[in-house]
């Protein structure tokens, strides 16, 4: 949590009149500003026991300044200087801006400790309104005159306590989104590295611990990509209950590595939403920080086996994909040797056989299915398929020829007629791995 504050300056805040030098504690009907400043005097000669007394208080008003673990270190020396700056401004009003500064100080200092700012207010007037009493009961125990008298001066000394307390928080609210910003730019730094690099066994524990992630947790990476020119990733991670998902910029994508726990992956790509515009490629899982960078390959080989807008892939669902886009040379390589006779039938028939060919593997091999599917008899099927072997002197029966299709067909789908056109080499707009 966050740390506390000090006293409040406890000098009168808007006028113009000089306080007076102290009177002789004989003197008569001092004025309430001579009463004020000589009581002022008299609390700067206690020193730490005045000091204690006020850090006692606080403690015991302020929960979170009584806790050991969570209490500043500093809060004495900050209590401390804190009264002396106060009373110190009080006997010479030019010492204003030394409360000003000591404000401002504090309270960026309690931001970039992290202590919680509500925290720190509240020891913050706790401080001062003892410092208050204090001055109070130093009038009155040492008989420096009638503390009745100190009214005319309270409503100036609690404008200057507000006053100090806002000068606090502001400055406590600046310098907070100045961390905000720099742990916000860290651990950008850290993730980018994770994501790029497999790191030094200590950086990869260090980025646990900065991250607040377990070193050894189960993750997966999903990469974001928009399909130019009308998409655009969205720049907020998704909330999916049980999974933290830290978000990564990368240019027009966004990266997204999402700590599962024990959550399977399937509650985190039905998680997923590609919008318009957008495709989504997910890896599959991995084990421990050190293997993003894997994890986010992979998940980039999903994104681009993607076919259209706000498709969500799975690599683990489509390996034989990845594979093909992974080597896209040898992917042109296999649909050239394969599929290069189709390309002398005129486009009407090549497209019909590529079509026919296509139902019967995915109804699994059988010639009613894929009939049915197409609308025409079993028999018209079985033709296509055996003129579909005389032009490409494969056996569908052979299950090696029967892989070997399959992968070009896929490569031929991914890439389009350049693939079984000729290699990589020849056509060098095909993807690159």
């Amino acid at each position: 949590m966050h740390n506390t504050s000090v006293p409040s300056g406890l000098r009168p805040v808007g006028h113009d009149v000089a306080i007076s030098t102290a009177l002789p504690d004989g003197a008569a009907d001092p004025s309430p500003l001579q009463l004020f400043d000589r009581a002022c005097r008299r609390l700067l000669g206690y020193g730490t026991e005045f000091t204690d007394t006020v850090v006692e208080k606080i403690r015991a008003e302020v929960p979170y300044y009584a806790d050991p673990l969570l209490a500043p270190r500093d809060v004495r020396k900050t209590v401390g200087s804190g009264i002396r700056h106060a009373l110190e401004a009080g006997v010479d009003p030019s010492r204003i801006v030394d409360v000003e500064r000591y404000t401002r100080e504090l309270g960026m200092r309690r931001a970039e400790q992290g202590r919680p700012l509500d925290e720190v207010l509240h020891a913050f007037r706790v401080a001062g309104s003892e410092v208050w009493s204090g001055i109070i009961n130093v009038v009155e125990r040492d008989g420096l005159g009638d503390s009745r008298r100190l009214v005319h001066v309270a409503e100036l000394v609690w404008k200057s306590n507000d006053r100090d307390a806002f000068l606090v928080a502001d400055a406590y609210r600046q310098a907070a989104q100045g961390v905000a910003s720099r742990n916000a730019e860290r651990v950008r730094l850290i993730l980018a590295a994770l994501l790029e690099t497999h790191g030094e066994p200590e950086f990869i524990r260090n980025a646990a611990a900065i991250l607040d992630l377990p070193l050894d947790g189960r993750f997966a990476v999903a990469v974001v990509g928009p399909t130019p020119p009308y998409g655009r990733a969205p720049r907020t991670a998704p909330e999916i209950r049980g999974i933290r998902i830290l978000r990564h910029e990368c240019g027009h994508r966004d990266v997204l590595v999402a700590h599962l726990g024990d959550r399977p992956l399937d509650a985190l790509a039905s998680g997923l939403e590609a919008g318009p515009g957008l495709r989504i490629g997910i890896s599959p899982v991995v084990q421990g920080l050190a293997s993003l960078a894997r994890a986010r390959d992979m998940a980039g080989l999903a994104l681009r086996t993607c076919r259209s807008d706000g498709e969500v892939a799975r690599l683990d669902s489509r390996l034989p994909d990845g594979l093909l886009i992974s080597r896209p040379d040898l992917s042109a390589e296999l649909a050239h040797g394969v599929l290069r006779p189709m390309y002398d039938l005129e486009p009407a028939d090549r497209n019909t056989l590529f079509e026919t060919i296509g139902v019967w593997i995915e109804n699994g091999g059988s010639a009613a299915l894929a009939a049915r599917h197409m609308l025409c008899h079993r028999n018209t099927v079985l033709n296509r398929l055996r003129r579909f072997e005389q032009i490409t002197g494969l056996e569908l029966t052979r299950p090696r020829d029967l892989v070997q299709l399959t992968l070009a067909l896929d490569a031929h789908r991914l890439f389009g007629p350049a693939a079984a056109l000729g290699t990589a080499d020849d056509h060098p707009h095909l993807p690159n791995a």
